[in-house]
């Protein structure tokens, strides 16, 4: 009875408990039917948000209210700038078709997607649409007020 107890000694392909379920886990989502199930909600949720949201920045100077759109990948006719009272409204529209091929290079999905992306900016003080100057160079869209702040000397 003085002998120590020694735990019985594990096969090497017990080290892991949940080796063989990591195995099953990861063979599952390997399979073909899953993984395209996977790709196409990726897709999905990347169409869906990836463009609806239009960043903007907005400062101002002494002399100018300037405000910059960020428009990557998007070209001048596809950009619509209305002016409502004390708001512009940006507009852009893409219209594309995508295709998916397989290994044999056979296309096997083909969609043609339209999309809208709007986003009002209200502006700080009243403007007339003659005053307003925009310009689209480089993926950004630049938008120019003349300032009507009035700005007092601190002494």
């Amino acid at each position: 009875m003085n002998e120590h107890f020694q735990p019985p000694m594990r096969k090497k392909r017990d080290d892991e408990p949940f080796q063989r379920l990591r195995e099953m886990v990861d063979q599952f989502f390997d399979e073909k039917p899953i993984r395209k199930m996977f790709e196409t909600l990726d897709e999905y949720f990347h169409e869906t948000f990836s463009r609806s949201y239009i960043p903007i920045d907005i400062h101002e100077t002494a002399a100018e209210y300037v405000i910059t759109a960020y428009l990557p990948n998007v070209n001048r006719q596809q950009i619509q700038l209305e002016f409502h009272e004390k708001v512009l409204q940006l507009t852009v529209y893409s219209d594309e078709t995508l295709e998916t091929t397989d290994e044999q290079k056979q296309i096997y999905k083909k969609r043609r997607m339209q999309h809208r992306t709007t986003r009002s900016i209200p502006l700080p003080y009243p403007v007339t649409e003659k005053e307003i100057q925009a310009s689209f160079e480089n993926g950004e869209l630049v938008i120019r007020l003349p300032q009507k702040k009035k700005y007092i000397d601190i002494n």
